[in-house]
């Protein structure tokens, strides 16, 4: 199955004192009854395109949700922090137009694991299951960007930059830029990360430079219920380099009854 994620897309207008226009794609089930709903967050730069391979897998049993973040892919660029609570907020309001049925599975990638992880941790009760992909207790961006984005140089020549050196980002230099001060450079997974009572799937790329197993390691050492996969032979989009072994530990994991996942060795799919 191909999915024309554009087909799926609405607008949610968040209000409140950052308000903005966020599109957000709404996909399945395709088979009735669903199983639930699953509300997947990108990572910084990126999009909803970016969970298309998990999109396609679960819409066919699950109701799918992928917001983009504001000031990424579809949503509308505005004048505000890029905070952590403003992610939030969006994410509330996400859930609260779309009337999604809790508790719902929810999936973060890099820069969408702080989100996930806070939501999961002040909100347990809305949350069935999470899934972090790429991420840890310190997040980054891939060096060589922060050092783009920190040049001492005007925005428009930055931006002229950003094509070429970056031409996988879905966000202007000025939103990379605020989410750096405004979240990133913020975020202390540490002191979060051991509140979250949630079944939690960790997945690592075996050769991720931007967030490295050993963060990985150190996110499940903290987590009262959390399992680590490392995917052999990816960097830091393992749901996208390798899409089917992710998707078959997503699987496993969903089907899996709770307790079950801090026990259980690590693995490197071979597949």
């Amino acid at each position: 199955m191909t999915i024309d994620l554009n087909q799926y897309r609405k607008t949610i207008h968040v209000s409140g004192t950052a308000p903005v226009q966020l599109s957000v794609i709404d996909v399945g089930p395709h088979r009735m009854p669903g199983k639930g709903t699953v509300v997947m967050i990108h990572g910084c730069a990126g999009s909803a395109d970016q969970w298309l391979y998990q999109i396609e897998h679960l819409a066919e049993e699950y109701r799918v949700v992928v917001p983009e973040l504001r000031g990424h892919g579809q949503s509308e660029v505005v004048t505000s922090a890029y905070s952590l609570e403003e992610f939030l907020w969006d994410t509330t309001q996400v859930l609260t137009q779309l009337e999604v049925a809790e508790p719902f599975v929810m999936m973060a990638h890099s820069f969408g694991g702080p989100i996930a992880i806070t939501f999961a941790a002040t909100q347990p009760q809305r949350i069935s299951r999470l899934v972090l992909i790429a991420t840890g207790p310190e997040m980054h961006i891939h060096p060589l960007h922060e050092f783009i984005v920190k040049l001492p140089v005007p925005l428009g020549y930055l931006e002229l930059l950003r094509p070429v050196v970056m031409p996988k980002s879905y966000a202007p230099v000025a939103v990379i830029q605020r989410v750096l001060a405004g979240t990133l450079f913020r975020w202390d997974g540490y002191k979060v990360l051991p509140q979250v009572r949630t079944p939690t799937l960790i997945i690592a790329g075996q050769w991720d430079l931007i967030a490295p197993a050993s963060q990985a390691e150190e996110a499940q050492r903290l987590m009262p219920d959390a399992r680590l996969e490392i995917v052999r032979y990816t960097r830091h989009l393992p749901h996208l380099e390798r899409h089917k072994a992710v998707n078959r530990l997503i699987d496993r994991f969903l089907a899996g009854g709770p307790g079950l996942w801090r026990q259980a060795p690590a693995s490197l799919p071979t597949e």
